[in-house]
């Protein structure tokens, strides 16, 4: 590799010193200097955290001067710098992600050192200073990725499946990243010049100075932590997916100091976090996009000391010692529950049509990100659904491209869609609704390039498309309580009343009380979400049933047998 060259920004960009680098007041930092366990002084040129570590501590500066610098490839870029009175973190300070820039001292500087768990101990113990950090946190990290600095970078052909599933395991894991198109972006090509690497062993993930090559998600979440150690731990309770109801379940249950562990198969925010705009949710006058949500509510459920585990699955439920659930891994780990909360959620129905399984990740997809909207630009893509999630991906897509169809097997958007979502759509110029009417068959070389539409008639027609949105129905994930829990006709799981009705081998077992609203036929396992069956699929809804389940779990905990699975002896 070649010799690395420093840019620094003159002047730094602009950005809003009262939100990014608040000044701290006397009684605040008088407060911190009592709390401090650590007061240390950092000569000219050293580094207080390096960019990509996980664990950083926290710092308050006391004099000097700190400057924030990206390692990029080849390039070391002073983004932007902190005066003495201000305070040095991001979001990954406090959850213990990796850090998305070093922190350098260009002058001599003091400061007061605060490990994390100290700082999550402050931040429960002074709420007023807890607030405080959370803005600046949250718009340092928006800064950061506005200006595309400290971002994880990915070069790979526009084509490559395998990248597509590496960036959306970022994306959705609310790490950023940005992909360079080794075909279009003249970076690309500097990039890989100084890392000696070929054009033809793309995809390369470059975290930092850290290098990936041709990466699978698994390796990327192993690298970056994403999944939690927590072999053998016993927990309060232990909640299945982090959807809108997982993450509620988990800010209730750990703001009730039950000791929370979340396990989710991908990533945070479920369906909801992949919305570009959620308008009709309680609070948000203005609508609130789903990861901006799931930030909050992670950043929220971390605050409470919930363990938080990403691409990490549930493959089996069973007995486990003095009535616990055993909740076995798919990396071999497993944990022990006093109470369990499937809150799994649905995952999209695979479109049926000629050629689908060749364009995955390369064309078709089930989501729309915000790059996806930007990729959109002066292009003609294709939307799948009449629900919320086809409305919202469409409206926001229309932003950018040049046409956007929504293809409808329905007669009609209105009994499917919510009714301000109809109006966005039908209000554009760039939004067709085409009813009646399916994609049977998709066409390209390396990327979907057109599709053939057939309507209610048999009459068929072929369109160009540069991507295929799929948003067309779910079904419930349920197959790791396979044979334990009660379903309906259609596998969503029974809870209440209809797990009380229930017969057989998986029937309620006890006689001396029934079931609980979101109870499901085991005593001590509740469903919350939309993996129940009756849910309204709304995130309002799914909040409220992971916020109402805490509280029948509460209560079990309450006596002094402990919640499991199998009847009690």
């Amino acid at each position: 590799m070649q010799d690395v060259r420093v840019v620094r920004l003159k002047p730094f960009p602009d950005l809003d010193d009262e939100v990014v680098f608040p000044r701290l007041s006397e009684k605040k930092l008088h407060w911190l200097g009592k709390k401090c366990a650590e007061k240390r002084t950092f000569a000219e040129g050293e580094v207080l955290y390096e960019h990509g570590v996980r664990d950083a501590p926290f710092f308050v500066l006391l004099s000097g001067r700190v400057e924030f610098v990206d390692r990029k490839p080849g390039k070391d870029v002073h983004v932007a710098a902190a005066d003495a009175g201000t305070y040095i973190g991001d979001i990954a300070t406090f959850t213990g992600e990796p850090t998305i820039s070093a922190a350098v001292a260009v002058e001599e500087t003091e400061a007061l050192v605060f490990p994390r768990a100290k700082l999550r101990k402050m931040v429960a113990d002074w709420p007023e200073f807890g607030e405080t950090v959370f803005r600046t946190m949250m718009a340092r990290r928006a800064w950061h990725e506005e200006h595309g600095y400290g971002v994880m970078r990915l070069i790979a052909p526009q084509a490559s499946r395998r990248a597509f599933e590496v960036r959306d395991l970022l994306e959705r894991n609310l790490l950023p990243v940005r992909w360079y198109d080794v075909d279009n972006d003249p970076e690309s090509d500097e990039m890989l010049r100084w890392l000696e690497i070929p054009r033809e062993e793309t995809p390369v993930l470059v975290h930092a100075r850290q290098v990936l090559r041709n990466p699978s998600p698994a390796q990327v979440a192993r690298g970056l932590g994403l999944r939690a150690d927590v072999d053998g731990e016993r927990f309060d309770l232990v909640v299945l997916g982090a959807g809108p109801a997982g993450l509620a379940a988990a800010v209730y249950g750990g703001s009730e100091g039950l000791r929370t562990l979340v396990v989710e198969s991908w990533a945070p925010g479920g369906q909801a976090g992949t919305s570009t705009r959620i308008e009709n949710y309680l609070g948000f006058p203005t609508g609130i996009g789903g990861r901006e949500l799931t930030t909050k509510a992670t950043l929220q459920a971390r605050r409470f000391d919930a363990v938080l585990s990403s691409f990490h699955r549930a493959v089996e439920l069973a007995d486990g010692p003095e009535g616990l659930v055993r909740i076995d891994l798919d990396d071999g780990q497993h944990v022990l529950a006093r109470s369990l909360v499937m809150a799994t959620g649905a995952r999209w129905r695979e479109l049926k049509a000629d050629g689908i399984e060749r364009f995955r990740g390369a064309g078709v997809y089930h989501a729309a990100m915000s790059t996806d909207t930007e990729r959109a630009r002066d292009k003609d893509v294709i939307v799948i659904g009449g629900g919320n999630s086809a409305g919202q991906a469409a409206v926001s897509l229309s932003r950018k491209a040049r046409s956007v169809r929504v293809i409808v097997r329905g007669n009609a958007l209105k009994a499917t869609m919510s009714r301000y979502l109809v109006d966005r759509v039908e209000r554009s110029p760039r939004i067709e609704v085409m009813t009646e009417t399916e994609v049977v068959a998709l066409h390209g070389s390396a990327v979907v390039e057109s599709v053939t539409l057939q309507s209610a008639d048999g009459g068929r027609e072929d369109v160009d498309t540069s991507a295929v949105y799929v948003m067309i129905g779910a079904d419930p994930c349920t197959e790791v309580s396979d044979g334990m829990l009660a379903t309906d006709d259609a596998g969503f799981l029974l809870c209440g009343d209809g797990a009380h009705g229930c017969e057989g081998h998986i029937a309620w077992p006890l006689a001396d009380r029934e079931p609980a609203l979101l109870e499901t036929v085991r005593p001590g396992v509740f469903a919350a979400g939309d993996v129940r069956a009756g849910a309204s699929n709304r995130v309002a809804g799914g909040v409220g049933d992971g916020a109402l389940v805490v509280r029948f779990a509460h209560e079990l905990l309450s006596d002094e047998t402990p919640a499991g699975v199998g009847a009690p002896s």
